[in-house]
């Protein structure tokens, strides 16, 4: 099968729509205490979730960043990214969930709104591009998309809510998270020319790919006959925490399969975070 990346203006509008109608509606519902459970993201909540996803929506629709400082010594907050992230989330903290709740209706609306009007003459096109400048708008939906499915994830664990893994912000998802994992094999290994890992994803969104070493760069293909280097078989929610480098589940590694090359597979598990 073909790359499951999307390309295309209605692609992109259509996983946008979805992953923010998910959201919406995986925290409706919620009262009290259930706001505050922890979610996979070091130091954020289930509301930090939801107010991390409106900070970026309301930059991307033009509304200036709040001035805001963050306390000293958060454990969590790692880099000047990091701040800057976690300011957007600290200066919304104390709201309550039914202005939470309308700050994300109201931004998202807006956001869906402009998607409806963009066509596939506007994919390079400059957008903002967040963390790193001017970048295309192609881009910039390509990484947002991901962004937002990997935090819809969040919180359906924190809320023990599993689903979501074959739907197109999903299967998108699936090719970021296993190009990442590419890239950040050859970061850290380097593999021999030739070296090839199979993953055999299970279960909902289930597709194998082929991650091949040449020159210290992966390409991601459709696997051919024979054997791989290394084979990992794996489910979309395990690719998911590992490739996002969540904390909420620990025994993630534990649950892959592996077959071939059994200590390059546990090498390359130590690390395949490729999110910021």
């Amino acid at each position: 099968m073909p790359d499951t990346l999307l390309r295309s203006a209605d692609g992109f509008r259509t996983a946008y729509r979805e992953t923010l109608g998910h959201i919406e509606t995986l925290v409706a519902p919620l009262q009290g205490d259930e706001w505050d459970r922890e979610t996979g993201c070091p130091g954020w909540s289930v509301r930090d979730v939801v107010a991390h996803v409106s900070a970026l929506e309301s930059l991307l629709i033009g509304r200036e960043a709040p001035e805001h400082r963050i306390p000293k010594g958060l454990a969590h907050v790692l880099s000047p990214m990091g701040e800057w992230t976690e300011s957007g989330v600290d200066y919304r903290r104390a709201w309550p969930p039914a202005d939470l709740l309308r700050e994300y209706r109201e931004v998202t609306a807006i956001r869906l709104e402009r998607l409806d009007r963009v066509t596939d003459a506007d994919m390079e096109s400059e957008a903002t591009g967040l963390f790193f400048g001017p970048t295309t708008l192609a881009r910039q939906l390509t990484i947002r998309i991901f962004d937002l499915w990997c935090h819809e994830q969040d919180l359906r664990r924190a809320l023990g809510r599993p689903g979501d893994f074959d739907s197109l912000a999903g299967l998108h998802s699936q090719e970021m998270l296993v190009r990442g994992m590419g890239r950040r094999t050859a970061e850290r290994l380097s593999p021999p020319d030739g070296t090839t890992v199979l993953l055999d994803i299970t279960g909902p969104g289930a597709s194998r790919r082929l991650i091949a070493f040449a020159e210290r760069r992966p390409r991601v293909t459709d696997p051919a006959n024979g054997a791989a280097t290394t084979t990992m078989r794996l489910d979309m929610n395990t690719l998911t925490v590992l490739g996002c480098g969540r904390a909420d589940d620990p025994l993630a590694r534990e649950r892959v399969t592996l077959e071939g090359d059994i200590t390059l597979g546990r090498r390359i598990l130590e690390d395949v975070a490729s999110t910021p």
